[in-house]
């Protein structure tokens, strides 16, 4: 099967996008396993084993890539975004939270007459993703300080503690209802600037605990 090929613009990525010949849509096995940030190398075995048992790869050619890859309809691949969400995926999380919100949004933007641009759309859609990568590279930072100086991870009420004393010094706040998406646009680039500051920080820091690295961080931001 020959499948027609398109670059999905996500804001924050893009994607080789399958059209099929019956006009369904499908997506590439590694286009998705590097989209949710997941090894290329064994995603098929880990895609199908979250579709379950039943499940069978349809395999489809591009002009791209004569050679024929296993494939997901726009069904599987939402049933493993929401697998992979339950598993702790931020990725996945945060593009299904993505998703069900510009849908929403499409909706109300059609009933009230609004436009709204591909460009704009991309632009939230982006500015989502970097707040929860940057988010994603300080915890790991907080996670391997962790284990390096104590020999475990971190618990949850550590995280939450390093969290609410982040908010407290940078916004005189302890949190945001656990929700970034509730922050202003100037509080979302903030807290941004900091954690890239702070993984710096850490860098330059390779002894330190990850509660005095924070404070490090905190003191010199």
């Amino acid at each position: 099967m020959k499948a027609q090929i398109a670059t999905v613009d996500l804001g924050f990525t893009k994607f080789d996008g399958l059209m099929l010949p019956d006009g369904s849509y499908a997506i590439a096995v590694p286009q998705m396993a590097a989209l949710v940030q997941i090894s290329i190398t064994h995603a098929s075995r880990d895609f199908k084993a979250l579709a379950g048992v039943d499940f069978q790869f349809t395999k489809a050619k591009t002009d791209l890539n004569p050679k024929a890859v296993n494939i997901v309809d726009v069904t599987t691949f939402r049933l493993i975004l929401r697998k992979l969400d339950k598993q702790g995926n931020a990725i996945a999380t945060a593009l299904i939270d993505a998703f069900i919100e510009e849908s929403v949004d499409r909706r109300l933007d059609t009933a009230f007459g609004k436009k709204v641009s591909e460009v704009e759309r991309n632009e939230i859609l982006a500015l989502r993703m970097k707040r929860l990568l940057a988010r994603h590279a300080w915890t790991d930072v907080l996670r391997d300080r962790h284990i390096q100086c104590f020999g475990t991870k971190p618990t949850p009420s550590q995280y939450k503690a390093w969290t609410v004393q982040a908010n407290k010094v940078l916004f005189n706040k302890a949190h945001f209802n656990c929700d970034r998406d509730t922050m202003r646009t100037e509080e979302q680039r903030v807290i941004e600037m900091f954690e890239n500051m702070a993984i710096r920080r850490a860098d330059q820091n390779p002894s330190v605990d990850p509660s005095q690295l924070l404070k490090l961080a905190l003191d010199t931001f």
